[in-house]
């Protein structure tokens, strides 16, 4: 026994029921595009705001180091060491005595109140 062909307008005769059913329910059909296109937008947004987390999570890397190195230098220019250094270069002499006390007796000093 042959098997009887069938033809393409059988596999379609759903449509009809499919396109009066869409037609009846527009609005249902029209919302469920606007959530589609919504989320497209959404997530693409989403998508844009990781990248700038992390170029800026780069970027407050880098910054980061830069402080780090330069708060070190400073550290190391303002030892006292480095400091007598500079000031030799620059011709300043460094007393070897210390540093002088001023001393100030109560009774010559008069404070305005």
């Amino acid at each position: 026994m042959a098997k009887k062909r069938k033809s393409l307008s059988t596999y379609f005769s759903f449509w009809p029921m499919v396109s009066s059913w869409v037609l009846g329910n527009i609005r249902f059909v029209f919302f469920l595009a606007f959530l589609g296109v919504l989320y497209i937008g959404i997530s693409r947004q989403a998508e844009s705001n990781i990248r700038d987390i992390h170029l800026l999570t780069k970027e407050v890397r880098k910054l980061r180091w830069e402080y780090m190195s330069l708060q070190s230098e400073l550290m190391y220019s303002s030892t006292q060491s480095q400091v007598i250094q500079t000031m030799k270069s620059k011709g300043f002499v460094v007393d070897k005595k210390g540093p002088k006390r001023i001393v100030v007796k109560k009774n010559l000093v008069k404070l305005e109140e």
